[in-house]
């Protein structure tokens, strides 16, 4: 068994015992394709981007701690998560050991967007304060 570099509370379940930390959340909380990066996750991994834009939170430390209830209040409101019948937002911080796995894998996948998100704003911050390349004719420049 891979151990959790996340340190989970609770262990994977039998024949999941060597995912990753991320493709075991993603099969917690519900993705059908955990072990790849699915449409079904992109599409539920830009709407949470965009919600972090929306409320200006630049990475999870750094966010307060109504900014970060809203991030986990709006994820639980979409597909795949909120999906009727197989939607498990209703496990959601319940006293079940089922839904304390829920909980601490949602808001790891929650961090590690955010951790990735901040890292693409610190990258395009330093590509727009680069300083600009002169432009011209390069056989006028050299004479």
């Amino acid at each position: 068994m891979a151990p959790s570099k996340a340190g989970f509370i609770h262990p994977r379940t039998a024949g999941r015992e060597n995912d990753g930390d991320i493709s075991w959340c993603k099969y917690v909380c519900g993705f059908l394709k955990p072990d790849i990066t699915s449409q079904e996750y992109s599409n539920w991994r830009n709407a949470v981007k965009r919600k972090m834009e929306q409320e200006r939170i630049p990475s999870w430390n750094r966010s307060t701690a109504a900014q970060w209830a809203a991030i986990q209040e709006h994820s639980l409101t979409l597909a795949p998560i909120a999906s009727a019948g197989g939607g498990r937002a209703a496990l959601w911080q319940t006293n079940t050991v089922r839904g304390e796995r829920f909980t601490e894998c949602l808001d790891f996948l929650l961090r590690d967007i955010a951790k990735k998100h901040r890292n693409t704003l610190e990258s395009l911050t330093r590509v727009r304060d680069a300083a600009p390349i002169p432009a011209g004719n390069d056989r006028k420049l050299s004479q």
